[in-house]
C-alpha cells in the first residue's frame, strides 16, 4: 500500500498542472488581506477568509481535478494492465489515490496558513498577536472534512469516465453551487455544510461580535454537531464504497 502511495505521488509530481494548482493556493490569502489592511483587522479574520474562500470555494475544484488526474492517466496511457499484472488490486489502488488526495487537500490547507501567517507579521497592524495554536487544528480539519464531502465528485467522475473537461466542470458547479447555498442560507444538510458547520462555524467565527439578526441566521443554519460529522463521514464512506465498486466493475 505504501509502494503505490508513493508512486501516486511521483504521478502527481509529473503533473505541472496540479503543482501550478497548489501553487496558487498561496494567492487566495492575498484579496482578504488587501480588506484586513483597509479595516485594520487581524490574524483571526484574514484566517478566517483564508477558509472561508479558499477552503470551501477553491480547494473542491483543486481536488477533483487531482483525482481526475490520478483516476484518468492511467486510461490515457493504457498503464492500468501492466499494473494489475503485479498483481495489485482495484481496491488497493483507489485507495491509495484517495490517499494522495486526503495529503493533498493538507498540503493546501497549510500552505494557506502559512501564507497568512506570513501576511499578518509583514502587513498587519497587529502581527501575529492574534494567532492561536488551535489554527492549526482548524487547518488540518479543513483539509480533511474538505477531502471527505468531494469523494461523491470522484465517484461522479468514475461513473461517467467523461474526461478532464467533465470533471473540472462538475468540480465548479459542485464548489459554486454548494458556496451559493451557504451564502443564502438554505438550510439543508449538505457535504460542504457539513465543512462549514464543523471546521469554520464551530471554531472561527466569533458569531456574539455579530449583529443579532446574523447570529439568529447562523443559529438557524446550523445543524447539530453530531448530525454534521455523521452526514460527512457517512456520505464519504458511501461514496468511496460506491467508487471501489464502479472502479471494480470497469474493463481494463
Amino acid at each position: 500500500m505504501l509502494r503505490l502511495i508513493q508512486v501516486e505521488f511521483m504521478k502527481i509530481k509529473r503533473q505541472k498542472f496540479i503543482i501550478l494548482t497548489l501553487l496558487a493556493s498561496l494567492l487566495v490569502p492575498f484579496p482578504w488581506c488587501i480588506v484586513c489592511i483597509r479595516d485594520n483587522l487581524g490574524f483571526q479574520n484574514l484566517f478566517q477568509g483564508m477558509l472561508v474562500y479558499g477552503g470551501l470555494l477553491f480547494l473542491p475544484c483543486v481536488l477533483c481535478i487531482a483525482a481526475a488526474t490520478l483516476f484518468y492517466r492511467e486510461e490515457d496511457y493504457d498503464t492500468l494492465k501492466n499494473i494489475l499484472m503485479v498483481p495489485v488490486s482495484k481496491t488497493s489502488l483507489v485507495l491509495s489515490k484517495m490517499t494522495v488526495l486526503l495529503v493533498l487537500s493538507a498540503v493546501y490547507c497549510f500552505l494557506g496558513l502559512l501564507v497568512c501567517i506570513l501576511l499578518s507579521f509583514f502587513l498587519l497592524n497587529s502581527g501575529l498577536s492574534e494567532f492561536r495554536i488551535t489554527a492549526v487544528q482548524d487547518t488540518l480539519m479543513l483539509a480533511v472534512f474538505v477531502f471527505l464531502a468531494i469523494t461523491p465528485m470522484i465517484t461522479i467522475m468514475l461513473l461517467f469516465k467523461k474526461g478532464y473537461i467533465f470533471a473540472i466542470i462538475i468540480s465548479f458547479i459542485y464548489a459554486i453551487v454548494s458556496f451559493s447555498l451557504l451564502l443564502i442560507g438554505v438550510k439543508v444538510m449538505f457535504p460542504m455544510m457539513a465543512v462549514f458547520q464543523l471546521a469554520i462555524m464551530q471554531h472561527n467565527l466569533n458569531i456574539e461580535r455579530l449583529p443579532q439578526e446574523s447570529i439568529e441566521f447562523y443559529h438557524y443554519l446550523m445543524y447539530p454537531t453530531g448530525v454534521s460529522l455523521t452526514c460527512l463521514i457517512a456520505v464519504a464512506l458511501a461514496s468511496i464504497g460506491l467508487a471501489v465498486f464502479i472502479y471494480k466493475q470497469q474493463e481494463v
